[in-house]
């Protein structure tokens, strides 16, 4: 049990501090997030300069330099001479924004509403726990019927994020949510368990 409370715990905050990262860096270069009163600027994430430091222009957008790895994808994509706009740049065939206006979010909350699940069933196959539907039939006896089909219905929103070209795109929000949800019913789960294995 430790062990999976201190994996999901540091997966979840690693998701979290990785999302803060590039939804900073998205708002930074994004032409919707100018101005000092944006309402960009209200919540963060967000870069700022620190406490009586010159703050930031936010007149206009910042640029940054893109990665080998993601001008080699972009090559691999496009084909090594790409049409080049009129403006100059190369317009990217990229996925849609979610309704923050981000395209990052809800790439880092997939990833990590699966690798919560992938945690949480790791940690229950170690006692055979309810992780599946099989397993879920099996354990509607043991545990409180509400539970079990929490569990389904968890198991339903990672198998349509792993299988499903089109879902409804995951936030920050729903993947916090997914993992106190999973951090709730394991040790509910492994309490059933231990009182069944010692009656």
């Amino acid at each position: 049990m430790e062990d999976y409370l201190d994996k999901s715990g540091k997966a979840i905050l690693a998701a979290c501090l990785t999302y803060d990262h590039a939804r900073s860096a998205e708002k930074m270069a994004d032409w919707n997030c100018i101005g000092e009163n944006n309402i960009a600027w209200k919540q963060g994430p967000f870069l700022s300069a620190g406490a009586n430091e010159k703050q930031l222009d936010r007149s206009k957008p910042y640029c940054f330099k893109i990665s080998d790895e993601f001008a080699a994808v972009a090559e691999i994509i496009m084909g090594p001479n790409p049409e080049i706009s009129k403006n100059g740049g190369v317009k990217l065939p990229l996925p849609p924004k979610d309704k923050n206006e981000s395209r990052v979010e809800p790439v880092i909350s997939k990833l990590a509403i699966l690798e919560q699940f992938e945690l949480f069933k790791e940690f229950l196959q170690t006692f055979n726990g309810p992780f599946n539907k099989k397993r879920c039939k099996a354990w509607e006896n043991l545990a409180e019927k509400d539970k079990i089909d929490l569990v389904t219905e968890l198991t339903d929103r990672r198998n349509e994020l792993t299988h499903d070209s089109d879902y409804k795109m995951p936030s920050m929000k729903e993947a916090v949510e997914y993992f106190y949800e999973l951090r709730q019913l394991a040790p509910l789960f492994y309490k059933v368990f231990q009182q069944q294995k010692n009656s």
